[in-house]
């Protein structure tokens, strides 16, 4: 194995490289530009090529320069995440949690003060994904969809659910779409994939009864669906777990019995370098149990919970 340069001379010119100026880079690094020039030097004479060269306005780097700065961006980018995250103080038990907007505020924020309660020493921050609070920032993740092995990034699938009609008592009295205001998600475009109601209506062989127009409606924001359902604005599409709650209460009803088989759930995605981490380890294993806890058999007339939580199958 060869000897490699000093660290020092490698980062002031990854920090000359990325800053395209000596000056600047000193200053990122606190030391004297004429320090970073003699830093440089070094480690040209050590390269045997020359890194950088003056165009009277500053400095540009030479094509092996260029190569160099192309190799050293991602492995310093990679040794400062590292330090950021050995920075942590051990003795600060803190959990970032992001989650989809409507995992959050039907389901989540409802029981995170059963697992506060076991943890009592743990500062918490719980954000929706609209914060766009980035996975490397994020101690844990809970997402809507069907994930693949992600590079650093544990994906784990929480559930399996079923797609269904929810609306108030009031909306649909008879216990049928017919006539019915039908909500609509009207999401960000990339953000969820859920089906719309022509494609439920098409997989439960309802698609062109009277009465029941996919084409028409209300749209609402895919955050505040449930929401508008629970005001009594009409009949909205959901997942099983969202509608848990509130089927469970009689708060909303389920106006059919047909509901649509998917593919996709609730999944826990933690990177790998938080993975170890006793608080995370605890709040997966919390959340585990309250979804498992959450399916009981319905009594006689109840709408049934059709979901089906992964790690039971």
């Amino acid at each position: 194995m060869s000897r490699l340069p000093s660290l020092n001379s490698l980062r002031a010119f990854e920090a000359v490289a990325r800053l395209g100026s000596i000056s600047l880079a000193g200053g990122e690094l606190s030391v004297t530009p004429g320090a970073v020039s003699r830093h440089i030097k070094e480690l040209e004479n050590d390269l045997g090529v020359s890194v950088l060269e003056r165009d009277g306005r500053g400095v540009r780097l030479t094509s092996d320069g260029k190569r160099l700065r192309n190799g050293l961006y991602p492995a310093f980018d990679m040794i400062n995440r590292a330090v950021i995250k050995a920075r942590r103080d051990p003795r600060r038990r803190r959990l970032l949690i992001t989650a989809v907007p409507l995992f959050a505020t039907s389901w989540l924020i409802h029981r995170l003060h059963r697992f506060a309660g076991q943890t009592r020493h743990v500062e918490f921050v719980v954000t929706d994904r609209f914060n766009e609070v980035a996975l490397s920032e994020a101690d844990v993740a809970i997402e809507w969809g069907t994930f693949d092995s992600m590079t650093d990034l544990i994906a784990e699938q929480l559930t399996h659910e079923r797609i269904f009609p929810v609306c108030a008592p009031s909306v649909c009295p008879e216990r049928t779409l017919a006539g019915a205001t039908l909500l609509h998600r009207h999401s960000f475009p990339n953000r969820y994939d859920f089906p719309d109601w022509p494609t439920f209506l098409s997989a439960v062989g309802l698609e062109g009864c009277e009465g029941i127009r996919a084409d028409l409606g209300i749209r609402v924001s895919g955050g505040l669906i449930m929401d508008a359902v629970r005001e009594g604005m009409g009949v909205a599409l959901v997942n099983t777990t969202i509608a848990h709650d509130d089927l469970k209460s009689g708060r909303l009803i389920c106006p059919i019995d047909e509901n649509m088989e998917t593919r996709l759930g609730y999944w826990l995605l933690t990177p790998e370098s938080a993975s170890d981490r006793p608080v995370v380890q605890a709040f997966r294993t919390w959340l585990l149990n309250e979804l498992a806890n959450s399916f009981v058999e319905p009594d006689a007339g109840e709408s049934p919970d059709v979901r089906t939580p992964a790690h039971e199958t």
